[in-house]
């Protein structure tokens, strides 16, 4: 008799809890989006969509992926995981992955780091070494304003503010824009458009948070003339032209020009 009443004291329990959980009370599903993770797992899942892209090449389905993530552009998204991830040393398959798909979304190649694949990106961006060696010798070198008449600059637009070049054993030329505001804080999402005769490249200052949040960089050729202009004021042109540096002990080495470009 004991056992019996046992017995059905568990099932009588049992049932209560179930009519509790299921009926009762029963548990909310709430629906979620991929727009609702968070940043780290948006970084992960862009990294999958990328090693989709590269296995099946059906850049709808990539697109359609990154804007259910909600990153805004996807092609900057894309390209800044990619600067991301090689500033910070990871494996050359994941970085190459998300430059190719950069790429194909439209991203300009300037935007993208250097994975040691010719096929993936273009030899002209490679990372540069900011840290001058020991026969490093910065000097500055004036380079004309545009001879259009001064006027008021509105809120927003940039001045050129500092013009600096060095002689840094680095393997091609490098054109380094740094954007700040008022006070000198790195302005990143700049745009910065670069002409040189028969060519044009434009690139974003930001994309190389390591070395700065208004930095970004542009190789060069040697003994070419460059036009550089800002997309926020592109009538005011900056020529620069690269000219091979001579170190004390009669080397010659690549040269780095330095513009730093401010609010006022």
């Amino acid at each position: 008799m004991r056992a019996f009443a046992a017995l059905f004291g568990l099932i009588l329990g049992l049932g209560l809890g179930l009519l509790y959980a299921y009926v009762i009370d029963p548990v909310d599903v709430a629906d979620t989006t991929l727009a609702s993770l968070r940043v780290e797992y948006k970084a992960e899942m862009t990294q999958l969509i990328a090693d989709a892209y590269a296995a099946d090449g059906d850049l709808e389905r990539a697109r359609a992926r990154l804007t259910a993530l909600a990153q805004g552009d996807p092609a900057q998204s894309v390209a800044a995981l990619a600067q991301r991830l090689a500033a910070s040393g990871a494996e050359p398959s994941r970085v190459q992955a998300l430059a190719q798909l950069a790429l194909a979304l439209g991203a300009p190649p300037a935007l993208l780091p250097s994975t040691g694949s010719p096929t993936a990106l273009p030899s002209s961006t490679p990372t540069p070494t900011l840290e001058p060696t020991s026969t490093a010798i910065p000097t500055a070198t004036p380079i004309p304003l545009p001879t259009r008449p001064p006027s008021p600059t509105p809120p927003g637009l940039f001045q050129l503010a500092t013009t600096e070049t060095f002689c840094l054993t680095a393997p091609q030329p490098l054109l380094q824009v740094i954007a700040q505001d008022a006070v000198g804080n790195g302005v990143p999402g700049v745009e910065v458009i670069v002409e040189w005769p028969g060519g044009q490249d434009r690139f974003f200052t930001g994309l190389k948070p390591e070395l700065g949040l208004g930095y970004g960089d542009f190789a060069m050729e040697p003994n070419l003339d460059y036009t550089v202009r800002l997309t926020s004021d592109p009538a005011a042109e900056y020529p620069v032209r690269p000219e091979p540096c001579t170190d004390p002990n009669g080397r010659q080495t690549a040269t780095t020009i330095r513009l730093i470009f401010r609010q006022p």
